[in-house]
């Protein structure tokens, strides 16, 4: 194997990892991207965790609509439900929630080394002028 070989490979490689891990930030945002998500969320980092019920006295919400919400959550994986005979009590999944936020870092990170470059290489092109 040639050195462009191995270098299109660990590119091909990275590439593959960053748009993974890009997806399932992807994921996260989503879950995270309505209000009610966002206030239920904030809500469970509050306390140890609540039903559904409990979460629907403090929204002005349907517990209908509370319900779905709750699955959008649990579905991305930020929410555990722990069943209690006919109840379900929910807790944030702090292992997930840890890793998005460092997805999140990541993804920041990268963004702003490569406008720094981009930056840096436009002002560069300015001074040759």
């Amino acid at each position: 194997m040639s050195g462009t070989d191995v270098s299109e490979k660990q590119t091909s490689e990275t590439s593959g990892c960053c748009l993974s891990s890009c997806e399932e930030l992807a994921a996260v945002f989503r879950a995270l991207g309505h209000p009610a998500r966002l206030a239920i969320v904030k809500q469970l980092a509050a306390r140890k965790e609540a039903c559904c019920g409990e979460i629907v006295n403090h929204l002005p919400l349907a517990q209908s609509t509370v319900s779905q919400h709750l699955q959008v959550l649990k579905d991305a994986g930020l929410l555990i439900c722990d069943t209690r005979g006919r109840n379900c009590h929910y807790l944030l999944n702090q292992d997930k929630l840890v890793q998005a936020e460092q997805w999140a870092g990541d993804f920041w990170d990268v963004l702003k080394s490569q406008l720094a470059e981009c930056t840096a290489g436009a002002a560069a092109a300015d001074d040759k002028k």
